[in-house]
C-alpha cells in the first residue's frame, strides 16, 4: 500500500500510516483473504488516520482484494474477476462524518490534497478519469465509482442511525468505521450488523478512532484485538498511531509543540498517543472494578444446593437490550453466576420465557431464586403482570425522585470499593457489563447503562437480606 500511495496518489506514508498498511494488507494462506478480519486503530488527533482510511479503502476497492485473482493467461477467469462486484462500505455514527473520508478521496484523485505537495495524483494524470466521485447513490449518498475496465469496484458513505438497520441485507466485501469510539451502539451494530455482512465476503473491517475520554465498547474491541492480549483471536489485531509519527508530514514541529502545550496534561495519552484513559466524570473507581474481575471464574456456574440467588432483570422496550443477571450471595462476597443479554427487536413471549429460564435454573436442587424487575414506566408494568408466575417477584421503580436512582448506585459502588463483589473476566457479556461500569457517569443519558442498572438491582436485593441464615437458632428472651 505504500507503493501504491506514493507511486499512484503521490503521497508519503508516514510511519504509524505504513505500520496500518501493512496489516491491512497481510493475506491470510490462500494469498488472497485478508488476515485480520477485526483491525483496530486507536489514532491521536491530527494523526494522519482520516487519509489512510481514503487510501486503504481506495487501495482495496481498486485492486478488489479479498477476491480471487483472474489466471491471466485464461480470459475466462479474467472475466470472471472483473465481473464478480466489489463494494467497499466506508461507515460513521453520523453521515456528516462518513462523507470526510470522501470529501478526503476527491481532494486526492483531483490532486488537490496537501499530502500530495503538489505533484498531483499519477493514476488520473496518466490513466485518465478512472475512479469517478461526482456521483450520488441513491439522489443522497456520495459514491466512488471504479472504472469497469479495473474491475468496477465501488465504495459507499453510510451512518449507523437507528442502529444500522438501513445495512441489513447487504453484502460488503469490506468495511471502515470512521471514529467508532463515539458510537453507543457500537456492539450491538458490530455483532448485529455489520459482522454479518462479511459472512459470504470474508471481507475485513477497519475500527478507527481517536479515543473519547472514558472506557468504552471500541476500547473493548481494541482490547480484544491488543497483541499484548494473550486471549487474541489470530484475526484480530489492534494498532495505535501517535500524532508525533504526522510530523513532518501533515503537521510541523511548532504546530505540534503549540498543541501539546495548550492541551490539558490529563488527555495527552488519549489525545496524542491513542491511549484509553479513565473519564474524570467516571462513578466507579477504575481499580476497584479492575479488582472486581477474575478472570479465573467461571463465565456460568450451577446452581449448588442450599445456595441462594437473586435475579435482576431489565427488560427491553422497543430496541433497548434486556439484560438478566444471577448473583449468588449466600455469603461474601457476592459472585456473578449467569448473565445474559438480548438485543434487537424483542417480542415479549421471547423476553418472559428468557427470564423465567433464569429464575428457574437456579431454583433446584435445593437452591432458592429471587428474581427483582425494573418496572419504570408503562412497559416495566406490563412485564410485571406478565411475570406473574414467578415467585417470589420483586420490583423496582426508578420513576420520582432522582435519590432512589443515587442511592442504588452509591449502594453498588459501596459494595464494589469494598470488594464485596466478584464478576467473571471472560465470556461474551461480562466484558460488556466491566465496560459499561468502567464507563458510567451519574449524567447517563447518552451511554450505554442497562447492565450497570441490572447489576445495581441485583446488589440492592442480596444486601438488603440476609446472606447466611441460622440452621439452628437459639431464642434468648433475655439476650
Amino acid at each position: 500500500m505504500r507503493f501504491f500511495a506514493r507511486r499512484f496518489l503521490g503521497i508519503d506514508l508516514h510511519p504509524g500510516q505504513h505500520r496500518f498498511a501493512v496489516a491491512a494488507q497481510m493475506r491470510a494462506a490462500d494469498g488472497y483473504s485478508p488476515a485480520f478480519l477485526d483491525l483496530a486503530l486507536a489514532s491521536g488527533n491530527r494523526a494522519g488516520k482520516t487519509l489512510i482510511i481514503a487510501i486503504a479503502a481506495l487501495h482495496h476497492t481498486f485492486y478488489k482484494l479479498g477476491i480471487k485473482p483472474p489466471d491471466p493467461n485464461d480470459p475466462t477467469d479474467v472475466g470472471r474477476w472483473a465481473r464478480q462486484p466489489y463494494n467497499w462500505f466506508h461507515i460513521s455514527y453520523e453521515g456528516k462524518v462518513a462523507n470526510i473520508v470522501h470529501a478526503e478521496l476527491r481532494a486526492i484523485l483531483t490532486g488537490a490534497h496537501p499530502a500530495q505537495r503538489g505533484r498531483g495524483c499519477p493514476l488520473v494524470d496518466e490513466l485518465g478519469t478512472v475512479i469517478e466521485w461526482d456521483k450520488r447513490e441513491l439522489g443522497e449518498y456520495p459514491w466512488i465509482k471504479v472504472h469497469p475496465a479495473f474491475g468496477a469496484g465501488e465504495i459507499h458513505f453510510r451512518h449507523t442511525n437507528e442502529k444500522a438497520k438501513a445495512l441489513l441485507g447487504l453484502d460488503m466485501n469490506g468495511i471502515s468505521f470512521d471514529e467508532a469510539a463515539f458510537e453507543i451502539y457500537l456492539e450491538d451494530i458490530r455483532a448485529e450488523v455489520l459482522h454479518l455482512r462479511r459472512l459470504s465476503t470474508g471481507g475485513p473491517i477497519f475500527w478507527i478512532s481517536t479515543g473519547t475520554e472514558g472506557y468504552n465498547a471500541f476500547a473493548d474491541l481494541w482490547e480484544m484485538g491488543n497483541p499484548d492480549n494473550p486471549e487474541r483471536h489470530i484475526r484480530r489485531l489492534s494498532l495505535r498511531m501517535s500524532t508525533r509519527d504526522n510530523i513532518g508530514y501533515g503537521i510541523d514541529q511548532s504546530s505540534f509543540d503549540d498543541l501539546v502545550a495548550t492541551m490539558d496534561e490529563h488527555l495527552i495519552p488519549q489525545n496524542i498517543d491513542g491511549y484509553f484513559i479513565e473519564a474524570r466524570e467516571a462513578y466507579f473507581n477504575a481499580a476497584s472494578i479492575e479488582a472486581m474481575f477474575d478472570s479465573e471464574m467461571p463465565e456460568e456456574e450451577p446452581p449448588k444446593t442450599k445456595h441462594r440467588y437473586v435475579q435482576g432483570v431489565d427488560p427491553g422496550i422497543s430496541h433497548d437490550a434486556t439484560w438478566a443477571m444471577v448473583l449468588d450471595y449466600t455469603a461474601t462476597p457476592l459472585t456473578g453466576v449467569r448473565v445474559v443479554k438480548r438485543g434487537g427487536r424483542q417480542a415479549l413471549p421471547v423476553v418472559i420465557n428468557m427470564v423465567r429460564e433464569g429464575h428457574l435454573l437456579y431454583a433446584q436442587d435445593g437452591a432458592t431464586s429471587t428474581t427483582i424487575i425494573d418496572e419504570t414506566g408503562m412497559g416495566g408494568k406490563m412485564y410485571r403482570q406478565e411475570f406473574a408466575m414467578i415467585r417470589p417477584l420483586r420490583t423496582f421503580d426508578f420513576a420520582g425522585t432522582k435519590a432512589k436512582k443515587l442511592n442504588l448506585l452509591a449502594n453498588l459502588k459501596a459494595v464494589i470499593d469494598k470488594g464485596g463483589l466478584k464478576l467473571p473476566r471472560k465470556g461474551s457479556h461480562w466484558p460488556v457489563v466491566r465496560r459499561q461500569l468502567l464507563g458510567y457517569k451519574l449524567d447517563d443519558r447518552k451511554i450505554e447503562q442497562d447492565a450497570v442498572m441490572t447489576l445495581a438491582m441485583a446488589v440492592h436485593h442480596a444486601t438488603r437480606n440476609p446472606t447466611a441464615a441460622l440452621s439452628s437458632p437459639e431464642f434468648d428472651y433475655y439476650g
